[in-house]
């Protein structure tokens, strides 16, 4: 049996223009997505593990740090909620 850690972000973490590039990439095909994208209805789910380049370069500076944050804290996966607080030393925007 494996487990996996995963950290809970706010979605204030991400700004609204990243919001509407995560939900595209959600219902791509998964061969077509600079990173792995889960939809929740309340936000996503995406792996903390770097993707290669030339994808890296198509992903938010905001996500990057977040995924970052998340590989410091020993997590394999961010879940950015709806509902869930802010961290301390991650941007904030305003929706």
């Amino acid at each position: 049996m494996e487990f996996g850690r995963y950290l809970v972000l706010g979605t204030v973490h991400v700004c609204m223009k990243t919001a509407d590039l995560l939900n595209a990439w959600a219902v791509l095909e998964p061969s077509s997505r600079p990173l792995a994208v889960a939809s929740t209805h309340y936000g996503w789910f995406i792996p903390t593990r770097m993707p290669e380049e030339p994808d890296r370069q198509q992903i938010p500076k905001e996500v990057l740090a977040a995924m970052r944050f998340g590989r410091e804290q020993g997590c394999d996966y961010l879940l950015f909620d709806c509902d869930a607080g802010e961290i301390d030393g991650l941007t904030i925007f305003p929706w």
